[in-house]
């Protein structure tokens, strides 16, 4: 009775892991055996490759727990330097930077103002005013390129 009991229970997932590995293992013997090799000689053949197997998994658990405690102490190690930089007290050179990125954004702002002169319509400029548009354009790409060049400078003062 307590045979049936045990086989109408399911296998626990490393019975089940086992027995898989186990059988892989009979078929790469039946797949390399010799037509004189017997059939104990091919069960010995596969229980040799089923403990290679599970040496080999064995192995890998170990070098996969190993990664996973340098890459925690690496997270560790990045988290206590961000700690540190941010509680250091800000340089001048990063109030000078954030200070920069304002003056770029307004001086991106003005030249989209100015590259806006292209939808002013002709007939409401004044007489001899027709190269208005043409002026703001060229203003606003001037604009435009001290803003990169603001936003360089800002970035080379944070690093």
């Amino acid at each position: 009775m307590s045979n049936k009991n045990q086989q109408d229970q399911p296998l626990s997932f490393e019975a089940q892991a086992a027995q898989a590995i186990k059988d892989e293992a009979m078929k790469i013997a039946k797949a390399s055996q010799t037509p004189e090799q017997t059939k104990k000689e091919t069960q010995l053949i596969a229980q040799g490759i089923a403990k290679g197997i599970e040496t080999y998994k064995k192995q890998e658990k170990v070098k996969a727990r190993e990664r996973s405690k340098n890459e925690k102490k690496k997270k560790a190690e990045h988290l206590a330097t961000n700690k540190q930089e941010m509680q250091q007290p800000k340089t001048a050179s990063s109030r000078l930077s954030k200070i920069l990125k304002y003056v770029a954004n307004f001086l991106g702002l003005l030249s989209l103002g100015h590259f806006a002169a292209i939808f002013i319509p002709k007939e409401t400029l004044v007489a001899n005013t027709h190269w208005l548009p043409i002026a703001a354009i060229s203003l606003g790409i001037v604009y435009l390129m001290a803003t990169f060049m603001v936003l360089k400078i800002a970035n080379n003062l944070r690093k």
